[in-house]
């Protein structure tokens, strides 16, 4: 019996704990997760704004040594499920920082030393450098990341199901990637590869600059053929499509 506790201990500890509680119209979330020395505790609160309370503690008796030339590399972002499209933050942008190794930089994160964020994400994702527009309805993804300087991973996740009653001012991934297809170029694309009996994959469409990227990869023996479609978020008229011939290699780094 004792080994059976011992174990569930530990597998919620790899995991990490997620609870939920509503009251009217907020929703708060709170997740907990551990991972290589490094315990992270968060609460979420999703109402107007999604409002993230969080901490990262060095939970190891050893010192963990970090690049701080950033700022601490403590990171939160919220991720559509389906696409390169993230909220924003009430802030805005982030400032640039140039990522120069300086030995200088390097800080301790002492055992038992926490370091805590706080963040507020919009129901808004960026269309241009001077744009943002409203967050389409859907699953998001809420990412935690810490970088150490050796590279040791410390990354969690969890989903959250946002949706916004105001009109979309953009396509949604899946009416992007529909419009595409319907384009005789990209049908044509199709047809080739169906006709070699070549499995057919879509990938994470990207928003950017006004305009939905979405793009499709066809896998052969040797190799990937893709079709990378650009085309307005909001019309959905196509202004580009490129080709690309990859090796399999790389097929990883697409899905």
């Amino acid at each position: 019996m004792k080994k059976f506790v011992l174990i569930l201990v530990l597998i919620l500890s790899a995991c990490g704990t997620n609870q939920k509680s509503a009251s009217g119209d907020l929703e708060t979330l709170t997740h907990n997760f551990e991972q290589n020395g490094l315990a992270l505790k968060a609460t979420i609160e999703i109402g107007k704004d999604i409002k993230v309370d969080a901490s990262i503690t060095n939970t190891s008796r050893e010192t963990i040594i970090y690049n701080d030339r950033c700022g601490i590399p403590f990171g939160i972002s919220v991720k559509k499920e389906d696409a390169s499209s993230y909220l924003v933050t009430s802030n805005g942008l982030e400032e640039s920082c140039e990522g120069i190794f300086d030995p200088n930089d390097l800080r301790e994160m002492k055992p038992n030393e926490t370091f805590k964020k706080e963040i507020t994400f919009k129901r808004k994702v960026r269309l241009t450098n001077e744009r943002t527009v409203n967050a389409l309805s859907g699953m998001y993804e809420m990412s935690f990341s810490f970088q150490t300087h050796d590279n040791e991973r410390f990354l969690s996740s969890l989903p959250l199901e946002l949706m916004n009653n105001k009109e979309p001012e953009i396509m949604t991934v899946d009416q992007a990637k529909e419009m595409a297809r319907e384009n005789k170029e990209v049908m044509k694309w199709f047809d080739e590869h169906e006709k070699e009996n070549m499995p057919i994959e879509s990938e994470d469409a990207i928003l950017s600059e006004g305009m939905w990227t979405v793009a499709f990869h066809a896998i052969y023996k040797d190799g990937v053929d893709r079709i990378i479609i650009n085309m307005n978020a909001k019309s959905g008229n196509i202004k580009e499509i490129h080709y690309e011939e990859l090796g399999k290699d790389v097929l990883e780094l697409l899905e």
